[in-house]
């Protein structure tokens, strides 16, 4: 659906002085090569209306979408220009806001019954162009205007969308085209799920239409500039590249599709179900169930139309499909023309002989002739049908036809109207038909009919995308059917208007939701039972949901448009019923035959629609008269879609979720945290703020040798290990080489065990899901109480549990002399969490204390003033842990070399410092977490433990 907007606002799209320069520019583009063709460029980029920001806001609350998108800008000619503001959004979605502002104008719509003509409504149009930067999936918005010279405008749209579940993930994508490099472009992405989010990942910018820009080949990760934050039940994403970095992505400032995949975590009865202010959800994703036969049919175009790579790819794509069959299933291949040739006249097993046969029948096919859609399809019913009618099946299956074809009906029964009665008469509500569309000359209302009509699915191609990996897509969200003949009752004197609540199937990765109104009154239980047939069994669900409070948060509602009729702000689980109901009315329309079951179904949605302030195909969008605009942006009436749902994620954020660090922002790469640190040759500093002493020591260990730093595994099960790097020694220097960190590995043990290795390039998070992030990007992860913050090429944070921070400094050289080597330093920015037990070179002090007992005739002074060099410094005695340590006075640089800390240098590689000796701290692996001083001392402890758990 295109949704084109013709804003007829008095305005004439081109003035005069316009045509005047462009015949101008064409005549001397032609007559005249004295002027550079750059200069005639940049003549032509100046006089263009330069975009000064582009920004999308999207918040995602239990897989409904609230997305805001604002653009501004700027004509900086001496003469009006018109200017087009267009937008992608997803095929799904409902536009609920269109805002524009001209100088002091502003223009607010409203959603009203549409017309059959009018000069200031929206109207909506099939998309038949064949843009090349546009989607699969996609809608496109366009709105026109003329900006007054030296004036500016301003674009704000909005639109909702419930997320649908597929191969066990939810796809938020968001299109990043705004034409032209943007000074100021951001896109943020919020999402809230109660329930927990699980297996967030941001994936490389996609623009596959559009040759020379968006991603490259090989590109994995988020794009650069990418900052993810998370916790349990709230993540942010936030992408805002530079004009360097959009160049480098694309110099037309067609950037892609920003895409978000996540999942969340789900109990395995009856589902989740969220209720709210008289609306309740309903979220049904069963797994670990036995997968159910299935009898599938694959119905494949091969008229003439099909030659060339598209039938290549198919054939590919269907000898893929063959091998993933499984053992109880049983299949059969029809290819289609003006004849129909079926490979054989029954359904077959799945046999490797079966298999390898049903390959070669498909390369054997030959595209020719015309193409004969009923008679294909027909012919596809009656061998199911026959199976089914002639095999005592013990075990219930699934019948499927998956179809696909690029072009009309051109042979046999051509009208679509016939086609469609005789396949649901053929049918009889047994069997399923998944279709495909490809290219632009194939009939995809027939198509998305059939498939709507017969509990099936339907995608689209586009010409110049492989069909195969499409075919194969597709197939893999239906290859695993779980459930048949699904049911899911509610009270009906609890429950009013609750959209679907039968399905024919249910395929693992996919999800049911139902929404509903809840009858106005008071109750305690919501009773849900849910029916359906697995394999040889009948599956019933039952459960009662406690309804102990019906708001959100702190008695926050989501404003997620303008008000509805009853003067009440509408809640998300509201939006989101209506949103569903709508659709399925739509759905039903669509399917109908019937004039007047039509125009009671338009009237419903339309009604509806009017209600929630949805662009549908029954409602248009007016511009209202302008008025005069005296504040921001933002401030502009009906803004609510993008202010309304962040209300409630800072609300719910406060309320039930503890966000902890891992909502904070990256730290700066110049940190002021802790003078406790190994960093450098390595160079050891503590800080004993006690006494206000700082005591640092040098530990000269060999390449390879793994450092113990913190060690406290039994208590709060952390264990910090650094493997060190060998580099030769300056020119006359007294050291024969030089050691640093190159590896820095963190263990944490609680709540779950996670291991993190970190390097000067990269960082890898394991903890049950395998991480990797670059260094040199920006970016915040994290999980059960662990986070990792990464600011590029400067840091990374680790927090534990909010207790505990370690900070890790990258050293980078660009070009490092033979003894430089890019390395790590680590620094303890927050050591609460750990206990009174903790050790290793660094841990051991953390709860100690030092005193000078012995200080030099100097100690009085302010040694940090004093112009004499350490050396010269007299010797002094510290008491640490009650032994007496010798020491010098001695300046050291630390944080990465920006700072000068005062210490008290022990001279002698710490040997009567730290408990035992060197060796006693080397590691046999990096998340080694024995120590040879502390092991007995461990054993000690587990013992005690044991003996407790006995008592």
């Amino acid at each position: 659906m295109l949704l084109l907007l013709g804003l007829c606002l008095g305005l004439p799209l081109f003035s005069k002085s316009q045509e005047e320069a462009r015949s101008w520019d064409d005549a001397a583009e032609q007559v005249s090569l004295r002027v550079p063709r750059q200069l005639r460029l940049l003549q032509r980029l100046k006089a263009k209306p330069l975009m000064t920001e582009f920004s999308v806001k999207s918040t995602i609350i239990s897989r409904y979408a609230f997305t805001t998108v604002s653009c501004r800008m700027l004509n900086r000619a001496s003469e009006d220009q018109d200017v087009e503001f267009q937008m992608q959004i997803p095929e799904a979605a409902f536009i609920t806001n269109f805002t524009m502002l001209i100088g002091d104008k502003v223009y607010q719509s409203e959603i009203v019954e549409k017309a059959k003509k009018s000069r200031d409504r929206i109207e909506e149009k099939r998309n038949k162009t064949t843009d090349n930067n546009e989607e699969k999936g996609a809608d496109m918005f366009r709105a026109s205007l003329v900006i007054p010279s030296k004036d500016k405008a301003a674009f704000l749209l909005s639109y909702e969308e419930l997320l649908q579940r597929r191969l066990g993930k939810y796809e938020h994508s968001i299109s990043v085209r705004p034409q032209q490099l943007v000074g100021r472009l951001t896109v943020e992405v919020n999402v809230l799920e109660r329930s927990g989010i699980s297996a967030l990942e941001v994936l490389p910018l996609h623009n596959s239409r559009k040759k020379g820009s968006g991603t490259v080949e090989g590109d994995t990760g988020p794009p650069p500039s990418t900052v993810i934050n998370q916790n349990e039940t709230f993540a942010k994403v936030i992408f805002k590249p530079t004009v360097v970095q959009q160049a480098k992505i694309a110099q037309n400032g067609i950037l892609g599709d920003f895409i978000i995949r996540y999942d969340v975590k789900r109990e395995q009865s009856v589902g989740d179900i969220q209720v709210l202010n008289g609306y309740f959800v309903h979220y049904f994703a069963p797994k670990d169930l036995p997968p159910l036969p299935k009898n599938v049919v694959f119905v494949l175009d091969i008229s003439a139309s099909m030659v060339g790579a598209k039938l290549q790819q198919t054939r590919e794509a269907l000898v893929t499909i063959l091998n993933d069959l499984r053992p109880q299933d049983h299949f059969n291949i029809i290819g289609f023309s003006n004849r129909i040739k079926a490979w054989k006249d029954h359904l077959l097993p799945v046999t490797p002989e079966n298999i390898r046969s049903g390959k070669l029948h498909i390369y054997h096919l030959s595209p020719t002739g015309g193409t004969d859609i009923n008679g294909a399809l027909q012919k596809a019913i009656k061998l199911l049908n026959n199976y089914v009618a002639q095999n005592d099946i013990e075990d219930r299956s699934v019948s499927l036809i998956v179809f696909l074809t690029d072009g009309k009906p051109t042979f046999g029964e051509t009208n679509t109207l016939k086609i469609l009665s005789n396949t649901k008469e053929a049918t009889g509500g047994q069997i399923c038909i998944f279709t495909i569309g490809i290219g632009n000359d194939v009939d995809f209302k027939l198509l998305e009919k059939l498939s709507l009509e017969n509990c099936g699915l339907t995608r689209r191609v586009h010409e110049e995308e492989k069909a195969g990996a499409q075919l194969i897509g597709f197939y893999d969200e239906i290859r695993t059917p779980l459930l048949s003949d699904i049911r899911i009752d509610y009270p009906p004197d609890v429950v009013e208007h609750a959209t679907r609540t039968l399905f024919p199937n249910y395929f693992n990765g996919s999800e049911i939701i139902i929404a509903g109104k809840m009858v106005d009154r008071k109750f305690d239980q919501f009773h849900v039972e849910v029916t359906a047939s697995n394999s040889k069994k009948f599956v019933i669900l039952k459960k009662d949901i406690p309804v102990e409070s019906q708001k959100l948060g702190n008695d926050v509602t989501v404003t997620a448009g303008p008000t509805s009729d009853s003067g009440k702000d509408p809640n998300h689980i509201e939006r989101l019923w209506s949103y569903l109901t709508v659709k399925e009315l739509l759905s039903s329309w669509v399917q109908s035959s019937s004039e007047q079951e039509k125009e009671q179904l338009r009237q419903k949605a339309q009604a509806l629609a009017l209600n929630y302030h949805f662009l549908t195909p029954f409602t248009s969008m007016k511009l209202k008269k302008p008025g005069v605009h005296t504040g921001g942006l933002e401030e502009s009436r009906g803004m609510s879609a993008a202010t309304g749902p962040e209300t409630v994620v800072q609300s719910l954020r406060g309320a039930d979720v503890q966000p902890g660090p891992a909502l904070k922002k990256s730290h700066s790469p110049r940190i002021k945290i802790t003078k406790t640190s190994v960093d450098g040759d390595p160079h050891f500093v503590v800080d004993f703020p006690l006494s206000k002493l700082t005591v640092c020591f040098n530990i000269d260990g060999e390449p390879g040798d793994i450092l113990r730093l913190v060690s406290d595994h039994l208590d709060s099960g952390v264990t910090v290990n650094g493997e060190l790097i060998g580099a030769p020694a300056p020119p006359n220097g007294h050291k024969k080489q030089r050691t640093y960190f190159r590896t820095i590995t963190i263990l944490v043990n609680r709540p779950e065990r996670s291991y993190l290795e970190i390097t000067p390039n990269r960082v890898i998070m394991d903890g049950g899901d395998r991480l990797v992030l670059p260094c040199n990007q920006s970016v915040v992860v994290g999980s059960r109480g662990l986070e990792v913050s990464v600011s590029a090429n400067a840091n990374v944070t680790v927090t534990i549990q909010g207790t505990i921070a370690f900070v890790i400094l990258i050293h980078l050289y660009k070009k490092p002399a033979p003894f430089q080597r890019n390395h790590l330093g680590f620094y303890i920015a927050n050591s609460k969490g750990l206990s009174s037990n903790c050790h290793g070179l660094l841990g051991q002090f953390l709860n100690q204390d030092a005193k000078l007992i012995e200080a030099p005739a100097v100690s009085g002074k302010n040694l940090s003033n004093q112009p004499f060099p350490a050396e010269g410094v007299p010797e002094a005695i510290l008491n640490v842990k009650g032994r007496r340590v010798p020491v010098v006075w001695k300046q050291r640089k630390i944080y990465n070399g920006q700072e000068q800390v005062d210490c008290w240098f022990d001279r002698n590689n710490a040997a009567k410092l730290i408990d035992g000796v060197y060796k006693d701290y080397l590691a046999s692996h990096p998340f080694d977490t024995e120590n040879s001083l502390g092991l007995r001392k461990s054993r000690r402890a587990e013992t005690g433990s044991l003996l407790e758990e006995r008592v």
